[in-house]
């Protein structure tokens, strides 16, 4: 099942306590305008927040040429523009984790370092469609821009300090139920046997 825009904005309603929901997420309604100004940001925390498995990807990076050789990495890759959290580093053809640090151009421009030739990048990228998240993150999201927006809503610091715990709590399940998706090692029938023997 997918959630909209709409449906987020009304679970973080319902959160504080506020039962009219709302008809259209860019309806001029007060409520919809202030969690509209909250959304973009609170999306992108709570992607960064966790390294969820609907937003993670692979990207070979692109050489920044001229950089700062005064860096202590070799290498200066380019920052991806969809990327809201870099994750790991590895050489190409090679999958065992490499150090980085994320930096700036003299332009201003984000850059990655590292002393990996032929680098590639796994991150967590920005999700725009609401299609694409999962229904802990739209949970997540939902008791985030609650606790952000509490005070205005409702006028309670209180329920807004609720729903970031709920939030956090969330986060900890999310964590199990990501683990649980997918298979990092492959045991072979040989070993499996010869341990049992």
């Amino acid at each position: 099942m997918t959630y909209s825009k709409a449906q987020i904005f009304n679970i973080a309603l319902n959160i504080l306590g506020v039962s009219t929901p709302l008809e259209n997420a860019n309806s001029t309604d007060s409520r919809a305008i202030l969690l509209n100004n909250y959304y973009f940001l609170a999306k992108d925390y709570v992607l960064k927040d966790f390294d969820w498995n609907f937003a993670s990807t692979f990207k070979v990076l692109s050489l920044v040429e001229n950089f700062d050789l005064t860096s202590k990495y070799k290498y200066c890759y380019d920052y991806p523009n969809d990327c809201v959290c870099a994750r790991d580093i590895f050489e190409k053809g090679d999958y065992r984790l490499q150090k980085f640090s994320i930096g700036s151009l003299s332009n201003g421009d984000k850059a990655i370092y590292t002393n990996v030739e032929h680098a590639v990048l796994r991150y967590t990228r920005r999700v725009d469609k609401e299609i694409y998240f999962s229904c802990e993150f739209s949970m997540a999201l939902a008791f985030y821009l609650a606790s952000l927006t509490s005070n205005v809503l409702v006028g309670s610091i209180q329920k807004g300090e609720a729903a970031y715990k709920k939030y956090s709590e969330i986060l900890k399940h999310a964590k199990v139920l990501n683990a649980g998706e997918g298979i990092e090692e492959i045991y072979d029938e040989n070993t499996y046997l010869d341990a049992r023997s």
